[in-house]
Formats: structure tokens, sequence, C-alpha cells
């Protein structure tokens, strides 16, 4: 089923007072490390953008090319050109989420933990089954 610009929208709107923002971090690290099979202990290990770039890979296959994501960048121009393949696929579907890259890339418990909870609830509310098979190891 295709979604429309519209319905995406309103999608991706999430206020600063939806329940994805009361999340706590342990509940969200246990998605994210099920999820992709990751071993993170704190939201700021999010920072180099790779798992964001991942969940949207989740939900939409083939769109985000993986193969160029830099899974241990730690220097910040490596960073940047995770975030750069987030945007990219924000721009093309339309998602109108702001990325403070800035903000992120300095790796503070806060600005992850919202980002992550972003994902999370644009994760439940996009994402379709059919994606069991995912395997974030493999590429």
């Amino acid at each position: 089923m295709s979604r429309t610009p519209e319905k995406m929208q309103a999608k991706e709107a999430f206020g600063i007072h939806d329940a994805a923002y009361h999340i706590g971090r342990n509940e969200l690290l246990t998605w994210l490390n099920d999820l992709l099979q990751l071993n993170y202990t704190k939201v700021e290990q999010c920072a180099n953008g790779a798992a964001y770039c991942q969940i949207m890979d989740v939900i939409y296959p083939g769109e985000v090319p993986v193969k160029k994501l830099l899974f241990e960048a730690k220097l910040e121009h490596d960073c940047v050109k995770n975030y750069k393949l987030l945007q990219a696929l924000f721009d093309k579907k339309n998602i109108k989420k702001n990325i403070e890259v800035a903000r992120l890339l300095k790796a503070r418990p806060l600005d992850n933990l919202e980002m992550l909870q972003w994902c999370k609830r644009y994760f439940d509310v996009n994402y379709t089954a059919g994606r069991e098979d995912y395997q974030p190891t493999e590429w």
C-alpha cells in the first residue's frame, strides 16, 4: 500500500507531549538492541547516526544505502556522512523531522534520547510487518 505525503506527514508529527517522549532509556535500548542486534548500553552510542539509519532501513527496506554507513564512525566528518544518508532518506520520503546533527554529535544523553524516542514512535506508526528476517549484521 502506498502512503500519500499527507498521511506520512500526519504520522511523523509527534509533539513533545506525545507518549513517545515518555519512554525511558532502558526500554528504548532494549528495543533498539533487539531490533538491530546491538549491545548498546547508553543512548549516546547512537550519536554517530548509524543506528538511526538502520531503523529507517527496517521501515523502508533498501532505501538507505547501508553499505555506505560508517558503523564505527568516531570522527565528526565520518558521523556527518551517516547523517547525510539519513537526511537524504527523510527528503526522499518527505519526512519533515529536523535532524539536529550538531547537537546529536556532541553525544549528550538528552539529545540522543529524544531522537531515539522519535525514531521509536516513527517506527511504531510506520513499520509494516514482514521484516522479521532483517539481518543488520549481513552487510
